[in-house]
C-alpha cells in the first residue's frame, strides 16, 4: 500500500485529502507545518509527499529542496496560485508535479498512480536521509572543491582564492546543484559564521563567485530566478 504524507495548514481539506487518499487505497498520514513534517517523515517513510507551498512555519519549497537532496521519493505540489515562475521554481527545485486548486480527487489520485509507477515507489527512509555530498571533493567544468580542505583549485591547478562566506555560499549551491535556492537560504548557509547578512549581500556574493569561476566563452554557472534567487547550473560530479 501507498504510504502518501500530506503537508496541508488548512485542516478541512487535510481531512478532506487524508479520507480520499484512503477510500483510493491509499495510506495517508497528515501533518500541517514544516516541523511536523520532519518530525514525522523518518518514522512514516511515506512513498509520495503531496505538500502546500504556504505553511506556518515556513515554505513548501524548502521541504522539496531538503527531500529531494536526500531521497528520490514521489513530491507533488499543490498550490492556490496558478503563477509560471512559482510552477517552474518547484519543478526545478526537485517537483514531480504541480496541482493548482481547486482539483478534483480523481485527477489527484491518477497523479500519484503515474508517479508511483515512474519511481517505483521508493520510500524514504533514514538511511536514504543521510547527504552524503555536505563533505567531499566536487568537480565541475574542471574546477576542483575540496569542502574539507576549504580549497578550490582552477582548471589549471591554480587555487582559487575564496572568502570564508564566499566558500559557505558555493558550498550551499553545489551541494544544491540545479536546485532552485532562495536567497534567504543562501543567508542561513552563512548565518553559522555570526554574519549578519541581507539580501543585497548574498547578490554581491554570488556576483563575486560568479566572477571566479566563470569560463570565457561558457554559459554562466551560477543562474538568476528572477523574484526567487539562484540555481548552480553546472553539472557537479562528487569524487
Amino acid at each position: 500500500m501507498t504510504r502518501v504524507l500530506i503537508v496541508e495548514d488548512d485542516e478541512i481539506l487535510g481531512d478532506e485529502l487524508r479520507d480520499v487518499f484512503t477510500q483510493w487505497g491509499f495510506e495517508a498520514s497528515l501533518v500541517a507545518s514544516v516541523h511536523d513534517f520532519w518530525a514525522n517523515v523518518e518514522d512514516y517513510q511515506p512513498q509520495l509527499v503531496v505538500v502546500d507551498l504556504t505553511l506556518p512555519d515556513g515554505s513548501g519549497v524548502d521541504i522539496i529542496r531538503d527531500v529531494r537532496s536526500k531521497s528520490d521519493i514521489g513530491i507533488i505540489v499543490m498550490s492556490g496560485r496558478s503563477d509560471e515562475i512559482e510552477r517552474v521554481v518547484c519543478i526545478e527545485t526537485g517537483a514531480d508535479d504541480y496541482v493548482v486548486k481547486p482539483f478534483s480527487s480523481r485527477e489527484m489520485v491518477a497523479r500519484i498512480r503515474q508517479l508511483m509507477y515512474r519511481t517505483g515507489g521508493v520510500a524514504y527512509t533514514p538511511s536514504a536521509a543521510v547527504n552524503t555530498l555536505e563533505t567531499g571533493r566536487f568537480k565541475f567544468n574542471d574546477y576542483v572543491f575540496d569542502t574539507s580542505a576549504m580549497a578550490l583549485t582552477d582548471p589549471g591547478g591554480d587555487e582559487v582564492s575564496l572568502t570564508t562566506l564566499e566558500f559557505s555560499v558555493l558550498k550551499t549551491m553545489v551541494v544544491h546543484a540545479r536546485q532552485v535556492l532562495s536567497r534567504e537560504f543562501l543567508l542561513e548557509s552563512v548565518h553559522a559564521t555570526n554574519w549578519a547578512g541581507s539580501d543585497r549581500n548574498i547578490d554581491n556574493l554570488v556576483s563575486r563567485i560568479r566572477k571566479k569561476i566563470s569560463a570565457p566563452g561558457s554559459a554562466p554557472p551560477v543562474r538568476t530566478v528572477r523574484g526567487v534567487g539562484y540555481m548552480f547550473a553546472l553539472e557537479v560530479e562528487p569524487f
